[in-house]
């Protein structure tokens, strides 16, 4: 099998210099994340550290103050939540409250 070099090196997901402020407080100050084919990360830290307002900012749930986002080499601009919904989705980290049998 034949593997496209550049395919390998171009970022599956590319965030540069992503801000976001909220007010009163910077949740995310000038974060790089690169993502390469074939990569796996972890994404851990403690609470409060902005795992989730990350993941929010790359499926546009939130909007970036500063940065930018690209995703296969294509930059990711969200006009609007109906858009946002459209596009992407993120699990949420509260726990479940359906019974389990």
């Amino acid at each position: 099998m034949l593997v496209n070099e550049s395919a390998m090196s171009t970022p599956v997901v590319d965030m540069r210099g992503v801000t976001i402020d909220f007010p009163g407080v910077r949740a995310l100050d000038a974060v790089d994340f690169r993502l390469l084919p074939g990569e796996i990360h972890a994404l851990m830290g403690e609470n409060g550290a902005g795992k989730s307002t990350l993941i929010k900012a790359l499926t546009g749930v939130y909007d970036i103050d500063a940065g930018s986002i690209t995703v296969a080499g294509v930059p990711q601009r969200f006009s609007g939540p109906g858009r946002r919904r459209r596009r992407a989705s993120a699990p949420s980290t509260r726990k479940s409250t359906c019974a389990r049998t």
